[in-house]
């Protein structure tokens, strides 16, 4: 007795699925897509971080203050721990002198070539920022690609 192969006659699924074309059209699609989103996000994630470190900078600057306050002088006050928010790093520019000090939050990674500061007289500025977000102004944080004070 000779078996014969069975065949399953053709149903709704039959001859469906995709070409390689196709899928090389959907990569490149993707791919257009993706060049257009991921600078956007980009510097979305910059501008969070640079607001998070301004504001990490406000608080170290009320904890000098209020460090001044108790002791009458800013010498060994707390900005001489360095500490990380996001990925900026925040710590005093040089040690604080009885009347003086200079805070800084300085990027690395996505927010590399940012560096922003806060002094005792609570002067804040942008001492550097990435070429693409514009030059870097005298007397301000900048928080935005291509604005200014």
């Amino acid at each position: 007795m000779r078996s014969e192969p069975t065949s399953r006659a053709p149903g709704p699924l039959a001859g469906r699925g995709f070409t390689l074309v196709e899928m090389m059209i959907v990569t490149v699609v993707i791919g257009i897509i993706a060049a257009f989103a991921y600078p956007s996000y980009r510097q979305h994630v910059q501008r969070s971080q640079a607001v998070a470190a301004t504001r990490a900078l406000a608080d170290a600057r009320a904890a000098m203050e209020q460090f001044y306050l108790n002791g009458g002088s800013y010498v060994g006050g707390p900005c001489n721990t360095a500490t990380t928010v996001e990925s900026f790093t925040v710590k005093c520019v040089a040690a604080p002198t009885i009347s003086s000090y200079t805070i800084s939050a300085t990027g690395s990674g996505v927010t590399a070539g940012f560096v922003y500061t806060i002094d005792h007289h609570g002067r804040e500025r942008s001492t550097a920022l990435p070429a693409d977000w514009g030059t870097t102004p005298a007397s301000c944080w900048v928080l935005k690609p291509g604005r200014s004070c």
